[in-house]
């Protein structure tokens, strides 16, 4: 049986940019294919190599290799664990899991996808307190150059008004910054819970689908 290795010309194609006459003329189409299929890329990803290469070359894909390649790449791809780690990166999937696969492929992304949006939850609220808390220190700083130049000997008559009236919004904004903390504070923790849980719950299951028979532990 004929074993897939993706050469280095195959890896230059994979991009689809900036393809070479040289490489359209020497590429190994079913490592190419294996390529695409091991990294979950849509059929389409072939139509701009052959367009690409009839222009430059005048080569055709020889696409019975690639979709030989293909197939095997996709074996890899579509298995649970592979399913569960792209989706725990944020990573997109193309619905190129047609052999049956797909339904475990798919829980198992979807698994992966659920803590990477829990994730991302608690990352958001994270930036939200942060910054929050930047922005107290910058109108804390602001008050006090303010109620400096508001008693420097140095400031004129004439610009007192208008720091008085800069001092007021400044403490009004300390005061909506503070009113915020609340919450701020109480949306990270829900967040940190939210995805506490879930990391009990796929600690207690396991992220890989599981047959019907075998226990799960309810809500999610």
């Amino acid at each position: 049986m004929r074993k897939f290795y993706a050469p280095v010309i195959a890896l230059s194609i994979v991009g689809c940019a900036g393809i070479s006459k040289e490489e359209c003329l020497y590429a190994d189409w079913s490592a190419v294919g294996y390529e695409d299929g091991a990294a979950g890329r849509p059929v389409s990803a072939v139509s701009h190599r052959r367009s690409a290469c009839a222009k430059k070359a005048g080569v055709t894909v020889d696409m019975v290799a690639y979709n030989a390649g293909r197939a095997e790449g996709l074996k890899l791809y579509c298995r649970p664990s592979n399913g569960y780690s792209i989706g725990a990166a944020g990573g997109r999937y193309y619905g190129v899991c047609t052999d049956g696969s797909e339904r475990l492929f798919l829980s198992a992304y979807e698994s992966g996808r659920r803590l990477f949006s829990l994730e991302q939850d608690v990352a958001t609220a994270e930036g939200r307190l942060h910054q929050a808390e930047a922005d107290l220190h910058n109108t804390d700083v602001a008050i006090a150059n303010t109620q400096m130049a508001l008693v420097s000997p140095s400031t004129p008559m004439a610009d007192r008004p208008a720091l008085l009236v800069e001092m007021k919004e400044l403490y009004e904004r300390k005061e909506d910054i503070n009113a915020a903390f609340p919450r701020l504070n109480r949306d990270l923790y829900e967040a940190e819970r939210a995805l506490a849980d879930y990391e009990d719950h796929l600690a207690y299951n396991g992220p890989l689908p599981h047959s019907a028979t075998e226990p799960t532990r309810a809500g999610y």
